[in-house]
């Protein structure tokens, strides 16, 4: 009976090889399929193999037969991802601040099933991101699938929103608000600035607030349907995180900046190939976009040097000017 059971996984157990242990630069002989099955308590003849690759082919696998001398090495050529694909999601996994380091390394790991045995082990030692700071908590998964119920739903949520404080020589992670329960409504998660935020309808303040995920906790789905679709509907998603910097709420305004031709790349990776831009004089442009201002915006236009000039609105060029002096007091 264990034998006739053995010889029916025969089919599952010869693709199980193939995935495993072959891929386009590493094949392997009959003689070692034929040793690996028998490592499984399955015996086999050449004649069924041949016929049991051309079933696997018939099924969607790709494999191939090459020949090397008296010798002919059969492999899988091809693979839902190919090698390239899956490094470049497990650097993205290893390199995101809002998966923590355990949770990337289970991540990786999975990953790597997708390859040869050759290819994953590969994968894991290529992937290192020097001094990125991981998230963490480790529940930010089941966050994440409790919000996308209540957004699906048509539900508000409860919560509880965390800070970091520093507390007799160690840090502690602590309700904010002295424990208050946060009521919203969930309507849009969104990847900004390496980490999750959800975009929610506040029903306190009744206006549309930021949250980060990582922040939140105890996350309740209520029986009430959400609020806030008229506000959601406002802010325009479509090219919202260009004017957002920070994640600061607010309203938008439309600012005029001009800058040397050099920095239209950063105008691109800021607000996105569809600038208004007009030519000033040789070697200077200006471009009209739609920001909502907070202190990051300043800081980012700092960053860009004394040749960017922010010409309008008036009222935004003169809190400019007020935030630079108090930070020169400072």
């Amino acid at each position: 009976m264990a034998k006739t059971a053995h010889q029916n996984q025969k089919l599952l157990r010869l693709m199980q090889i193939f995935l495993q242990e072959t891929d386009e630069d590493h094949g392997i002989t009959m003689a070692e399929i034929l040793s690996m099955l028998e490592g499984f308590g399955i015996h086999a003849e050449r004649k069924s193999i041949y016929e049991n690759i051309e079933t696997l082919n018939q099924c969607g696998l790709d494999i191939l037969a090459e020949k090397s001398g008296h010798q002919s090495f059969y492999y899988l050529a091809s693979r839902d991802f190919e090698a390239a694909e899956l490094r470049l999601l497990a650097d993205a996994v290893a390199s995101s601040q809002f998966i923590t380091a355990k949770k990337s390394d289970q991540l990786i790991q999975k990953l790597s099933s997708l390859a040869s045995r050759h290819q994953g082990g590969q994968l894991k030692r290529s992937v290192h991101v020097a001094s990125r700071i991981k998230n963490m908590n480790e529940t930010i998964f089941y966050l994440v699938d409790d919000l996308n119920r209540a957004i699906r739903e048509n539900r508000a949520i409860t919560f509880y929103y965390y800070e970091w404080v520093y507390q007799q020589g160690r840090l502690v992670r602590r309700q904010r608000h002295n424990g208050a329960t946060y009521e919203a409504s969930p309507w849009q998660l969104l990847w900004e600035d390496e980490y999750y935020y959800l975009i929610a309808f506040d029903h306190k303040a009744q206006s549309i607030h930021h949250y980060r995920v990582d922040r939140m906790g105890e996350i309740a789905i209520a029986d009430q349907p959400r609020q806030g679709a008229d506000a959601f509907k406002a802010i325009r998603m479509e090219g919202y995180t260009a004017r957002l910097f920070g994640m600061f709420g607010g309203q938008s305004q439309a600012v005029t900046l001009s800058f040397p031709d050099y920095l239209l790349g950063a105008m691109i990776d800021r607000f996105g190939k569809d600038l208004h831009l007009k030519r000033l004089a040789e070697g200077r442009l200006q471009v009209r976009a739609e920001v909502i201002p907070s202190s990051h915006f300043f800081g980012w236009l700092f960053s860009l040097g004394e040749e960017v000039a922010l010409e309008s609105p008036a009222e935004l060029k003169e809190n400019y000017i007020t935030a630079l002096k108090r930070r020169l007091e400072l």
